[in-house]
């Protein structure tokens, strides 16, 4: 059996008061949250200085996909309880709804000093009539919601734009490095674009890519053209990819691996089909997954063994039970959100606490339950 699986199986954890989860500031760690935005995109860092930086805004306002407070409260809420009242930067990955739907109603909430984004919208709006990309997923509207009038991407693309002006933007491009207090940012894919030449420690033949087939079906693609980061603070290495599909994860990783090893990785496109390749999981080979999952969207089988099976996973942890797979659910002390129905969802996040030895821990902030686990770097352990 994978040293994986037994870690999950068996591995050492303790749990703490629940009332010690939420981080003190300042705090000689870097916090990274993975915040409950109901299956969306929302993932936050704070460094020891302060400095934020915020990757996507979920659901849009009204969304049948949310219950209780709204995306944006949920994401400016988490953001002030660190002590921070101006977010320095906010990414969005790309422009499908669940990333970027809560955009504007956020920057109404919380003032933002930079902005982040691949550049244009490349998603064009689909004939009239037709049915949305296939693959897309998601949560399930709640019993007897009331239909709404669906936006297009290319409609969230122009509320964006609208949004966005005044402010200062960056358009992200592969190899391009952002220094956030003591954590780096670096573009790893920015529109469909990999890196030109792989990162320092990187650059190994990767035999995964052999016979690897491609995947036409990217659920939109938007996904494929998601801005990419490999972040860093100390010994640690942080991939998060947003919904990077199939076939763009292919271009970064075979046939060399350009990214090298990292110790956390927040798995992509929320543990749905298109993503999270056996060629990519064989490049990173985490120690630590992160799964940012709705009660009925992503961790699907096939990817949830790519990732357990990709060589030194110790730890598993999701934002939610899947009501569709909950063989596949692990303890439940490892799940921010284990209930069934999501009007009864708790909307818990799961947070983790980075010191630059490279000492991650990852806390359940539901109960207080954390584990330990140590960074491996690019060469690996």
């Amino acid at each position: 059996m994978k040293r994986g699986l037994c870690a999950l199986a068996i591995g050492l954890g303790f749990a703490i008061s629940p009332q010690l989860a939420p981080a003190a500031t300042p705090d000689q760690g870097l916090q990274m949250i993975s915040i409950d935005v109901e299956g969306g995109g929302g993932t936050l860092f704070i460094t020891p200085e302060g400095k934020s930086l915020l990757l996507d805004t979920g659901n849009p306002p009204g969304s049948a996909l949310v219950t209780g407070k709204e995306t944006a409260d949920r994401l400016a809420d988490t953001i002030r309880s660190f002590g921070v009242t101006k977010l320095d930067y906010l990414l969005t990955t790309h422009y499908h709804s669940d990333h970027v739907g809560g955009f504007a109603a956020f920057l109404e909430k919380m003032p933002v000093g930079t902005l982040i984004d691949h550049g244009e919208n490349r998603q064009p709006d689909p004939p009239p009539g037709s049915a949305p990309p296939a693959g897309r997923g998601g949560n399930a509207p709640a019993a007897g919601a009331p239909a709404r009038p669906r936006i297009t991407t290319q409609g969230y693309y122009e509320l964006y734009l609208k949004a966005i002006a005044g402010h200062k933007r960056i358009i992200a491009k592969p190899g391009m490095s952002l220094a956030i207090g003591a954590m780096k940012v670096t573009f790893v894919m920015a529109d469909a674009q990999p890196l030109a030449k792989p990162l320092a420690g990187a650059g190994q033949p990767n035999p995964a890519c052999e016979g690897m087939p491609g995947m036409a079906n990217n659920g939109g693609e938007e996904n494929a053209r998601s801005v990419s980061s490999l972040i860093t603070y100390g010994k640690t290495r942080i991939a998060a990819f947003g919904d990077l599909t199939w076939d763009r994860e292919k271009d970064l990783v075979c046939p060399m691996n350009r990214v090298g090893k990292v110790d956390v990785f927040l798995a992509s496109n929320h543990g749905l089909p298109q993503s999270n390749s056996p060629a990519l999981l064989a490049a990173l080979q985490p120690i630590v997954v992160i799964e940012g999952n709705g009660i009925t969207k992503g961790d699907d089988p096939e990817r949830v063994k790519t990732m357990m099976e990709s060589g030194r996973v110790e730890g598993f942890w999701r934002l939610h039970r899947n009501t569709q797979h909950p063989e596949l659910d692990g303890p439940s002390d490892m799940i921010a959100n284990p209930v069934t129905e999501l009007a009864n969802d708790g909307h818990h996040n799961l947070r983790l606490r980075i010191l630059k030895s490279g000492a991650i821990t990852v806390i359940n902030e539901r109960s207080g339950f954390n584990r330990t686990y140590q960074a491996g770097g690019a060469s690996g352990r």
